[in-house]
Parts: C-alpha cells; sequence; structure tokens
C-alpha cells in the first residue's frame, strides 16, 4: 500500500519550469508584435496627417494665386507673387518661396512658374510644400500644378 501511495504522489502533474519559459517567450513575442504594429500605425497616422495639411496649404496658395490671376495684369504678375501674395523671389520670373507656420508645423512651399505665355497670357505654376526649408532636395510633402490665365489688358 506504501508503494501505491508514493506511486500516486510521483505522478501529480504540474508545470515545469521550461513550460513556464517558453510560454513567457511566446507571450513575449506576441506583445512585442503588437507594440511594434501600434507604434507603426501610430506613425503612419502622423505622416498622413502632415501630407493632408500640406496638401491643403497648397491648395490654399493655389487658390490665392488664381484669385490674382483674375484681378491682375498679365504684365504685373510677378509683383502680385512678389509683394501682394508675399513671396520672396529666388529667380526673377521662374521661381518663389515662403515659409508658413501653421498651427501644427511650420512649411516651406515654394512656387515655380514653369512656362510662360506671352500670346495667351497664361502661366503653368507648380507648388511644392516641403517640411522645412533645407527640403527641396527631397519629395515634397504636397504638390500642385495649374494653368493659370491672367487678365487682359
Amino acid at each position: 500500500m506504501k508503494k501505491l501511495i508514493m506511486k500516486s504522489r510521483l505522478n501529480e502533474s504540474g508545470i515545469s519550469l521550461v513550460e513556464v519559459i517558453a510560454s513567457i517567450v511566446i507571450l513575449s513575442v506576441i506583445l512585442i508584435s503588437i507594440f511594434t504594429m501600434l507604434t507603426q500605425s501610430g506613425r503612419t497616422t502622423k505622416n498622413n496627417e502632415d501630407i493632408v495639411e500640406a496638401t491643403y496649404l497648397a491648395q490654399t496658395e493655389m487658390e490665392k494665386l488664381y484669385d490674382k490671376s483674375q484681378t491682375t495684369l498679365f504684365a504685373d504678375y510677378e509683383n502680385a507673387i512678389d509683394l501682394e501674395l508675399d513671396y520672396d523671389i529666388i529667380s526673377p520670373e521662374t521661381e518663389y518661396e515662403k515659409d508658413i507656420t501653421t498651427p501644427n508645423r511650420n512649411f516651406y512651399i515654394q512656387v515655380i512658374i514653369s512656362k510662360t505665355d506671352p500670346i495667351l497670357l497664361t502661366t503653368h505654376i507648380i507648388i511644392n510644400v516641403y517640411d522645412e526649408k533645407s527640403s527641396p532636395l527631397k519629395t515634397p510633402k504636397a504638390q500642385m500644378q495649374n494653368t493659370l490665365e491672367w487678365r487682359r489688358p
């Protein structure tokens, strides 16, 4: 009878140290992958918000340029961009720039006039919005293009 009691005590089932360590490793791998996914999701959301804000800014600037094109003669388009819209000239007749601060961040806007047609009184305008002034060599956060017809004399 003593043998039976001893045998039953030896057969008691329980969790071994190896099983505990294996379950901790598996749980850690699962939690790390979830935290990585959440972190990446947060970065993607922030980047998308920046792109939406930059696109809105480019659209606003394009609308300002369009409004000026309706009230300004073709011969005065440079002054309208430079003086009335408060852009700085990078290279006359082709490139202008402006720094804009929004509630969330600073943006650098570059306006490029790629083609000018004095017969049709049009200019082809490209607006690039960058994160900061030092980044024009990078890809812009937003880009918008349009051909504007300026007011006839």
